[in-house]
C-alpha cells in the first residue's frame, strides 16, 4: 500500500469479508463446543452442532477465494476505470 495507495481500497471489501466469516467461525466453535455431548439429550443442541459443521463445511470456504481476489491486488481493478463502455 506504501508505493501504490490503490491496494487498500481494491482490497478492502473482501478482506472485511474474510474477517466476517472468520469471526463467525471463531463464534460457531464455541457454540459447538458448548452443545458437543449434549447432542443425545436435547434436539437443540443436535441442530446447533448440524448448523456449525455446515458453517465449517460450505460457507466457510469461501475465504479462499476472498483470500485471492485480495491478494490479486488492485491493477485489474482499476482498469475498469479506462474501459469504453
Amino acid at each position: 500500500a506504501k508505493g501504490n495507495p490503490n491496494e487498500i481500497g481494491a482490497a478492502s471489501v473482501e478482506y472485511l469479508q474474510v474477517f466476517g466469516y472468520t469471526a463467525y467461525a471463531y463464534m460457531w466453535a464455541l457454540m459447538a463446543r458448548a452443545a458437543l455431548g449434549k447432542e443425545a439429550q436435547d434436539a437443540f443442541y443436535a441442530s446447533k452442532l448440524g448448523t456449525a459443521r455446515f458453517y465449517f463445511a460450505r460457507l466457510l470456504p469461501r475465504i479462499h477465494s476472498l483470500s485471492a481476489s485480495v491478494k490479486a491486488g488492485s491493477e485489474s481493478l482499476y482498469l475498469l476505470d479506462a474501459a469504453q463502455f
